[in-house]
């Protein structure tokens, strides 16, 4: 279902659904947006799902000049450091936490290259895990989010990709916080990292406590983007909003504002419902070859709940069956037969769950065979040997009828002369 939320929204793309992917708002989520610093949630996936093969997450990186002289290259696309001088060596534990929780642009590319050996090649993984979650509007062209125009993707996409990252246990531990302290070593001195994500920090204009997780990405030419994972009550949404503008509104992040007013309008006026519990009788269908039986009971498959308005009362709810004219034995209970579609105001389809067998029918062997002779009495085939037969058969008396006429006239012909 299509809902209208009752605030402004900012952002020109935005996707919001549910922990069971049901879709509460869209807007242009399929339309190719540019994540900037949203980029390094794949970065994050990919470090996790490699990083055993690179020694684990007591493996060291360094950040070093080569890194320093790429980032120094390219400052005026607005990277984001985290305080790293060069010859610094962390494990990749502390920079993943600097990935997540800051977004340095650094931390990225040294755990690129500890990863892959190269950004490059670090990069052709991030397409392969995007394809492989099924982001097939992204492209990536670099770990850490300066903005490319061929490093893109959706608000969908980005949902996809930001469900996946939750997935991952270490994703969802580091992502919740809100500062690390990467403490003094021989290698590197004290560093402290905090987020920009206002929704998470306390005492921020844009604080919201539901919000347990998400990334910011912003550049003066793009906007800014937000990519969020909110739990209240039992309930949880991700939400991502692309291309909100990047001037303040006295004070106020609009790509912020948006995911606060959307997770808000969320849990306040919207809750999921049961539609209808799995295992319930609710149709039968005509059934064929079953002795004395000539209907199949039908229950639903599974228990559907849907995502509705809170004042929306089930009872409005209709449905529609979808079923074949008939069946035929034998049955095991459970087999698929048809779906039902629950259906709002007259005409929209809300859901659609399997309806099965409520019942074992078996065949009946009499019937069985009977069906098969008239199946065979009603082939081509078949009907084309009897039509053969009456042919030949119809030929032979017409040549027995030509020969005794023949042979009559041939008879008589013999006696005349004779005479």
């Amino acid at each position: 279902m299509k809902y209208t939320p009752s605030c402004d929204i900012y952002s020109e793309a935005v996707y919001l659904a549910d922990e069971n992917g049901n879709v509460l708002y869209e807007k242009n989520s399929k339309q190719r947006m540019y994540p900037l610093e949203l980029t390094q949630i794949m970065t994050a996936i990919v470090v996790i799902e490699n990083i055993d093969a690179a020694g684990g997450w007591d493996a060291q990186g360094t950040y070093d000049m080569s890194i320093q002289n790429y980032l120094y290259d390219n400052r005026k696309g607005g990277v984001i450091l985290s305080g790293m001088l060069s010859g610094n060596i962390f494990t990749a534990d502390e920079l993943f936490y600097d990935l997540v929780i800051r977004s340095g642009y650094d931390a990225a590319l040294v755990l690129a290259k500890l990863v892959a050996g190269s950004q490059d090649a670090f990069v052709e993984l991030m397409n392969q895990t995007a394809a492989k979650i099924g982001a097939k509007d992204t492209s990536f062209t670099n770990c850490h989010g300066l903005h490319d125009t061929a490093n893109y993707t959706t608000a969908y996409d980005m949902y996809l990709i930001t469900k996946y990252a939750m997935g991952l246990d270490k994703y969802r531990e580091v992502v919740q916080k809100t500062s690390y302290t990467c403490e003094e070593t021989d290698a590197h001195k004290q560093l402290i990292w905090n987020t920009e994500n206002g929704l998470m920090i306390s005492g921020s204009v844009h604080y919201y406590s539901p919000v347990v997780g998400g990334k910011i990405g912003y550049n003066s030419e793009i906007g800014r983007n937000v990519a969020s994972y909110a739990e209240y009550e039992g309930f949880s949404y991700y939400q991502i909003d692309l291309g909100a503008p990047y001037e303040l509104d006295n004070g106020y992040n609009r790509a912020l504002v948006d995911a606060k007013n959307l997770y808000m309008w969320a849990f306040t006026e919207f809750e999921v419902k049961t539609i209808v519990e799995g295992g319930s009788q609710i149709a039968e269908v005509p059934l064929e070859l079953a002795w004395q039986k000539n209907h199949l009971n039908l229950m639903i498959g599974e228990t559907y709940r849907a995502l509705l308005p809170v004042e929306l009362d089930i009872a409005t709810i209709s449905y529609k069956f979808n079923l074949p004219d008939s069946v035929e034995a034998p049955i095991t209970k459970g087999e698929e037969i048809g779906s039902i579609e629950f259906v709002y105001m007259g005409d929209e389809v809300i859901g659609t769950v399997p309806l099965v067998a409520a019942e074992d029918v078996e065949q009946s062997d009499l019937l069985s065979g009977l069906k098969s002779f008239s199946n065979i009495t009603h082939s081509f085939w078949f009907k084309f040997i009897v039509i053969t037969i009456f042919i030949l058969i119809a030929l032979y008396i017409a040549l027995m009828i030509i020969r005794n006429y023949n042979h009559r006239k041939y008879g008589n012909f013999k006696r005349k002369k004779r005479l």
